[in-house]
C-alpha cells in the first residue's frame, strides 16, 4: 500500500485485482446531484410517507460511501456493521421470523462469498494454517451432530422450527469468522473494521442517550420496507429507579451495555494511536463511555472492568495518568446530568442478594440439569430450548449445554479461547506496536464478551452476536498478518521468563 501514488485511491474489486478510483467529489458530479436528490426525496418523503423517510436517506448514504470507498474486503464488513448498528434490531423479513434478520441473513451471504473465494485460489484468500478454520470445521461437526441427535429424540413443531433457526444463526457465525479472518490482507484493514465498530458502538449511545432524556426515540421512527417489526419480550426503554433503562438500537439494555463495554477499549487503542482526527476518535471514546451507565444494569458494569483491566494493563502508566482526570470529569459529568444514577448502579450489587433477577438466574442450574443429564453429549438440538416451552435462559453456556451438549459447550469456550489467545499473541509478538496495542484491546474485547456470556443468552442478541464473532475473527486476521506471516527475525523477543527456560547453560 505504500507504493501507491497521491494522486487517487486504489482499491480492489472483491479480492481480485487493484483498480485506481478517485475520491474526490469534482471527479464524479453525479455525486453532488444524488446528495441533492436524496435530500430532497427525504424531504419530501417526511411530509407524504413518513416511513420512507429513513430508507431515502440510508439509500443516498449508501451510494455517496460506496463512491468514497475501497472496493474491498472490508466493504463487505462495513455494510455488515450498517445492518447490524443502524437498523433496530426487531425489524426482521417477515416471512422467517427471528431467523430473517438482515445482518445475520448478510452474515451468511459472507460464508457464500468465503467459500467461492476458496475455491478460486486466485483471488488471493488465505490458505495456510489458521486455527480459528480448524475450530470452525468441529463447530461444524457438534451442530450437525447435535441437530441429528435433536431429530432422532423428536422435536415439536416449535422445536423443529428452532432447530432449522439453529443451523441458519450458525451459518451466519461461521461465514462472519471466516470472511473476516481470511480475507483481511493487512493491519490497516483490521483498524478500519474496527473503527467501524466503535462508530457503530457510538451510533448506539447516541441513540440511547435520546431515550434516556425523553428527547426522542429513534428505534420507533426508523422503519424500512420490506421490514417488520418482530414481537420482543422486551422493549427498547424500560425503567428502573425511576431513570430510563435503555437499549438504543439493540433488543435489550443488557445487549446495548456489554456491546458498548466490548467497543470501549477499541476506542481507547484508536484514539491514543490516532495520527489524525484526534477529536473525533476522543468524541467517540466519550460517546462509548458515558453511553454504559444509561443500560443501567450489572452486566454492563461487569463487561465493561474486565476489558479495561485486560487492555489497560499494557498500557504505559504515563498514559494511565493522563486518562485519569478525564475519567474524573466523566463520573462528574454522569452526576450532574442524571443524578442518583451512580447510586442506583451501586445498588444492583449491595442489593445483589435480594435481587429476583439473581435469584431467576440461580434457578437456571436446577431446571437445565434436569434435562441436560439425559442428553449430555450433544444436547436436545441447536435453537430447541423454545422458551414458550421451557424457560428464558440468563446464561448463554447453559444454553449451550443444553442444546448442544457438553461437546457443543467445549467448541463455544474454545471460540472464546482462541480468539483471546490470538490477541494475546499479537501483543506479545508482533513488530508493530499498533498491532500490539490493538491486539490487546482485542483481548479486552472477547473476555469481557465471555464474561459477559454468562449474565445473559448473548448469542440470542443480533447486535452482540454479530460483533463478538466478527471481533474473534479479526484478533485471528491480525495474528495472521501481524505474527504468523512475519518472519522469526522480525518478531518481538520472548518474555524474559520465556529466554531464562530457553538459555543453554554451560558449567564452568
Amino acid at each position: 500500500m505504500s507504493g501507491l501514488p497521491r494522486s487517487g485511491l486504489r482499491a480492489r474489486l472483491g479480492l481480485g485485482e487493484f483498480i485506481p478510483i478517485e475520491r474526490r467529489i469534482d471527479k464524479h458530479p453525479w455525486l453532488a446531484t444524488a446528495a441533492l436528490g436524496g435530500g430532497a426525496l427525504a424531504t419530501v418523503a417526511e411530509v407524504f410517507v413518513p416511513d420512507l423517510t429513513f430508507l431515502a436517506l440510508a439509500v443516498t448514504a449508501l451510494l455517496i460511501g460506496y463512491a468514497f470507498s475501497p472496493k474491498d474486503e472490508v466493504t463487505g464488513l462495513t455494510l455488515l456493521l450498517a445492518l447490524t448498528f443502524l437498523l433496530p434490531a426487531n425489524l426482521v423479513i417477515a416471512p422467517l421470523g427471528q431467523a430473517g434478520v438482515p445482518s445475520g441473513l448478510l452474515a451468511t451471504g459472507l460464508f457464500l462469498i468465503w467459500f467461492f473465494l476458496r475455491l478460486a485460489p486466485d483471488l488471493g484468500t488465505d490458505r495456510r494454517f489458521q486455527p480459528l478454520r480448524v475450530l470452525v470445521l468441529l463447530a461444524v461437526v457438534s451442530q450437525l451432530a447435535s441437530y441429528a441427535a435433536g431429530q432422532i429424540r423428536g422435536l415439536s413443531a416449535l422445536e423443529a422450527s428452532g432447530a432449522n433457526s439453529g443451523l441458519l444463526g450458525e451459518l451466519s457465525a461461521i461465514g462472519v469468522l471466516l470472511y473476516t479472518a481470511d480475507t483481511l490482507r493487512d493491519i490497516r484493514a483490521v483498524r478500519r473494521v474496527l473503527t467501524r465498530v466503535t462508530m457503530g458502538a457510538a451510533v448506539l449511545a447516541f441513540v440511547a442517550a435520546l431515550q434516556f432524556f425523553d428527547i426522542v426515540d429513534l428505534s420507533k421512527m426508523i422503519r424500512v420496507p420490506g421490514l417488520t417489526v418482530h414481537e420482543s419480550t422486551a422493549d427498547f426503554v424500560q425503567s428502573r429507579d425511576g431513570f430510563n433503562r435503555v437499549a438504543g438500537l439493540a433488543t435489550h439494555p443488557i445487549e446495548y451495555g456489554v456491546v458498548l463495554s466490548m467497543a470501549l477499549p477499541l476506542a481507547l487503542h484508536l484514539a491514543l494511536t490516532a495520527q489524525r482526527h484526534k477529536p473525533a476518535r476522543w468524541t467517540i471514546v466519550a460517546m462509548i463511555a458515558g453511553g454504559i451507565p444509561l443500560s443501567i444494569g450489572r452486566s454492563a458494569i461487569l463487561a465493561t472492568g474486565v476489558a479495561l483491566l485486560v487492555y489497560l494493563g499494557s498500557v504505559r502508566l504515563r498514559a494511565l495518568l493522563n486518562l485519569l482526570p478525564f475519567a474524573i470529569a466523566g463520573f462528574v459529568a454522569v452526576q450532574a446530568g442524571a443524578p442518583g444514577l451512580l447510586t442506583s448502579i451501586k445498588g444492583l450489587f449491595t442489593n445483589a442478594g435480594t435481587d429476583p433477577s439473581i435469584q431467576g438466574r440461580t434457578d437456571d442450574y436446577a431446571a437445565v440439569f434436569g434435562l441436560w443429564q439425559h442428553h449430555p453429549f450433544f444436547g436436545i438440538g441447536p435453537g430447541t430450548y423454545v422458551p414458550k416451552l421451557y424457560r428464558v435462559l440468563d446464561n448463554e453456556y447453559l444454553y449451550e449445554l443444553v442444546t448442544v451438549g457438553v461437546v457443543g459447550l467445549a467448541v463455544g469456550l474454545a471460540l472464546f479461547g482462541t480468539g483471546y489467545s490470538l490477541a494475546r499473541r499479537v501483543h506479545r509478538s508482533a513488530p508493530s506496536a499498533d498491532a500490539r496495542g490493538m491486539g490487546q484491546a482485542l483481548a479486552g474485547s472477547i473476555a469481557a464478551a465471555a464474561v459477559a456470556a454468562f449474565t445473559f443468552d448473548a448469542f440470542g442478541f443480533a447486535i452482540m452476536f454479530i460483533t463478538t464473532h466478527l471481533l474473534i475473527g479479526c484478533a485471528a486476521a491480525l495474528w495472521r498478518v501481524s505474527v504468523r506471516d512475519v518472519p522469526d527475525a522480525q518478531r518481538q523477543p520472548p518474555s524474559w521468563i520465556s529466554r531464562l527456560a530457553n538459555q543453554t547453560w554451560h558449567p564452568v
